[in-house]
C-alpha cells in the first residue's frame, strides 16, 4: 500500500496501454509535419492517454472520494478523446477538405461546454449521483447535460464509423487498416458500455482494460503494420493513379491482380470488375499482345489500338515479378502510349524529306546548269563546224559535225530524264525509299535494255535510313547506273543492301567490260565521277569505293548509317 492507492496486477495492463497511447502520440508528433492527419491523431492519443491514467488511478485508489474523483477526471476526456479522433479521421479520409479553422471551432464549442459541466458545473449539472459500490466501482447517475453530452459524443463515433465504411469502399488500398481501426473502435466502444452499465462480467476480465488493450493494438496494427501516416503509399498510389503508362498486374496464370486508371482507360474496363480475368479478355483489342505475353516473349514491342486518326500506339515492357527466394509471383505489364511521339516524329521525318529534297533539287539544279551548259557550248561548236563545212562544199565532213551533235544531245537528253526521275523519286515519298528504288531500276532497266535487280537484306526497312541519307544514296545508285549505261556496256546490274555492326552496305555490281581504276584516277574527272560519289557519300557520314578490272566488270561498293541497330551480325 502506498498512500491512499493500491497497485494490483489488474492496474498493470492499463498503465502499459497509457504508456504505449503516450508513445504512439510521441511518434505521431514527430510525423505532423509530414502527414496533417497527424496533428489530430496526436491529439487524440494525448487525450486518451489522460483517460487511462484516470483509469489506473480510479482502480488504485482505496478512498472512496478519490476514485470518484479520478473517475471524474476521466470523464473528462472522453468527448475530447472522441471529438479529437474524428479529426483524424476526416482529414485521414478527406485530406485538406474538412478539417478547416471554422469546423475545428465549431467542434471544439461542444468539448468545452462539456468540460465545463464537468468540471464547474457542480452535481446538479453534470451528476446526479456518485457513489462506490461495494465492488469497488464508482456508480454513476448522468443528468440531463452530461447525458446530452454523451448522446453527442455517440453521434460523432456514428460519423467516425460512416466515414470510414466510405474510405473502406471508395478506396481499396485503404481497406485492411480502416477494417481494424473500425473493428477495434467499436470493440473499445462496446466494452466501454459494458464497463459503465454493470453489465456482470467475469472477475478477471477487467472491461475497461480490455477496452486500452484492444483500442491501442489496432491502432498501432495501422500505424506501424500499414504506415498511415507514411506518405510514401500514398505518393506512391497517388502516382500509379496519374501517370499516364498503363500498368496492369498479373499473377503467374496471367490474371489480372491489379490495374490503374490509365490502364484501365486503355482497356477499357473498370479496375473492380477487372480482377481476376484472364489477361486475353482485359487486352483482347491490342491483338495477339496476350499470346505474346503467355508465349513468354519479353522483349519490348509496339502494338496500335484503333485505325484511322483515332489509332493509338503502345510501347509494351513486361516484367517478371520475383519474391526474396526468385519465385515466381507474377508478371507486370506496362503501356507507354507513344502516339504523340509517333506522330511528332512523322512530321519530323516528313520535313526532313521535304528539305532533304528540296536541298537535291537545289544541288540538281547547278549541276544541270554547268552540263548542259557544257552540252550547248559543245553543240553550238559542232553546229558551227558542220555550217562551215556546208559552206565549203564539204557534206562529209559536215554530216559527221552532226553525227557528233546529235550523240552529244541524246546524251544530255538521257541524262536529264534520269535527273527528272531521280527527282521524282527523292528520298522515296509516298512509297519510301526502296520501293521507289525498286521502281527505279525497272524504268532504267526498260528504257536501256538491261537485266536490273535489287536485293534487300531482311529486316532492312526504309525507316532505317534518314532522309539525307536517302536521297544521297538514291543518286549515287543512279550516277552509278548512269556510268553502266555510257560505259559499263554491261547485260545485267544488281544493287545489294546489306547490314552488319550499325552500319548499311551497298554495292552496285555490273557485268560489263570494266576498267582500269588507277588509270582513271590519274586522269582529270574520270568518267565514273569518283569523286562526285565520295563527295556525297561524305556528306552524310558514308564512304564510297570501286572495285574494277578490264573485262572482269565494275563494283561501286557504299558504306552508309543507319539510323538504329536492329539484327546487329553477318551480313545477311
Amino acid at each position: 500500500m502506498n498512500g491512499a492507492y493500491v497497485y494490483t496486477p489488474a492496474i498493470w495492463p492499463s498503465l502499459a496501454s497509457a504508456l504505449v497511447v503516450a508513445a504512439l502520440g510521441l511518434y505521431a508528433w514527430q510525423r505532423r509535419h509530414d502527414v496533417p492527419a497527424a496533428r489530430p491523431l496526436v491529439a487524440a492519443w494525448l487525450f486518451r492517454a489522460l483517460w487511462l491514467v484516470g483509469i489506473v488511478l480510479e482502480k488504485a485508489a482505496v478512498d472512496p472520494g478519490t476514485k470518484i474523483f479520478w473517475f471524474q477526471f476521466q470523464v473528462v476526456w472522453q468527448l475530447p478523446t472522441v471529438t479529437a479522433g474524428l479529426c483524424f479521421v476526416l482529414e485521414y479520409a478527406f485530406p485538406g477538405r474538412w478539417l478547416t479553422r471554422r469546423n475545428l471551432i465549431l467542434l471544439a464549442v461542444p468539448v468545452l461546454i462539456d468540460f465545463l459541466l464537468n468540471v464547474a458545473g457542480g452535481p446538479q449539472l453534470s451528476w446526479r449521483q456518485l457513489s462506490v459500490g461495494p465492488d469497488g466501482r464508482v456508480v454513476a447517475v448522468l443528468a440531463p447535460a452530461v447525458l446530452v453530452t454523451t448522446v453527442y459524443g455517440l453521434g460523432l463515433l456514428l460519423v467516425n464509423l460512416a466515414v470510414m465504411a466510405w474510405l473502406f469502399v471508395r478506396s481499396p488500398q485503404h481497406r485492411w487498416p480502416v477494417a481494424i481501426m473500425v473493428i477495434s473502435q467499436i470493440a473499445t466502444r462496446a466494452l466501454y458500455v459494458v464497463g459503465t452499465a454493470n453489465v456482470p462480467w467475469p472477475a478477471s476480465l477487467d472491461p475497461d482494460v480490455l477496452s486500452a488493450l484492444i483500442g491501442t493494438a489496432g491502432y498501432a496494427i495501422a500505424l506501424f503494420g500499414f504506415r498511415i501516416l507514411d506518405p510514401l503509399p500514398a505518393a506512391r498510389t497517388s502516382a500509379l493513379e496519374a501517370m499516364r503508362d498503363g500498368m496492369l498486374v498479373f499473377d503467374p496464370q496471367w490474371r489480372v491482380v491489379s490495374l490503374n486508371q490509365a490502364a484501365a482507360n486503355m482497356t477499357r474496363s473498370s479496375a473492380s470488375q477487372s480482377r481476376g480475368k484472364p489477361a486475353a479478355e482485359i487486352l483482347h483489342a491490342f491483338g495477339d499482345l496476350a499470346a505474346r505475353l503467355a508465349a513468354g516473349s519479353d522483349e519490348s514491342f509496339e502494338v496500335t489500338l484503333g485505325s484511322g486518326a483515332g489509332a493509338r500506339s503502345y510501347e509494351t515492357h513486361v516484367s517478371a515479378l520475383r519474391d526474396f527466394r526468385d519465385l515466381l509471383e507474377g508478371h507486370l505489364l506496362m503501356l507507354h502510349d507513344v502516339t504523340e511521339q509517333r506522330r511528332a516524329q512523322a512530321q519530323i521525318l516528313e520535313q526532313q524529306q521535304s528539305l532533304a529534297v528540296l536541298k537535291e533539287r537545289e544541288r540538281l539544279a547547278r549541276e544541270l546548269h554547268d552540263e548542259l551548259g557544257q552540252v550547248l557550248g559543245y553543240a553550238k561548236m559542232q553546229a558551227q563546224g558542220a555550217r562551215i563545212q556546208l559552206a565549203a562544199q564539204q557534206p562529209a565532213t559536215a554530216d559527221e559535225f552532226l553525227a557528233q551533235l546529235i550523240s552529244a544531245t541524246q546524251d544530255a537528253h538521257d541524262d536529264v530524264r534520269e535527273y527528272i526521275l531521280g527527282t521524282k523519286a527523292g528520298a522515296g515519298g509516298q512509297l519510301g525509299f526502296l520501293p521507289a528504288l525498286q521502281a527505279y531500276l525497272q524504268q532504267f532497266a526498260a528504257r536501256c535494255g538491261l537485266r536490273t535487280e535489287l536485293i534487300v537484306a531482311p529486316g532492312l526497312t526504309s525507316e532505317d535510313f534518314e532522309p539525307m541519307v536517302q536521297v544521297q544514296l538514291q543518286r549515287i545508285v543512279q550516277e552509278a547506273l548512269t556510268n553502266v549505261r555510257k560505259h559499263g556496256q554491261a547485260h545485267c546490274v544488281q544493287v545489294r543492301f546489306e547490314r552488319a555492326d550499325g552500319r548499311a552496305y551497298i554495292t552496285v555490281q555490273d557485268d560489263g567490260v570494266g576498267f582500269d581504276p588507277e588509270s582513271q584516277a590519274t586522269s582529270e574527272g574520270g568518267h565514273f565521277g569518283l569523286r562526285f560519289l565520295q563527295e556525297r557519300a561524305q556528306e552524310v557520314g558514308g564512304s564510297v569505293a570501286i572495285v574494277s578490272s578490264p573485262g572482269g566488270g565494275t563494283r561501286v561498293e557504299v558504306e552508309m548509317p543507319v539510323t538504329r541497330r536492329a539484327g546487329e551480325g553477318a551480313p545477311a
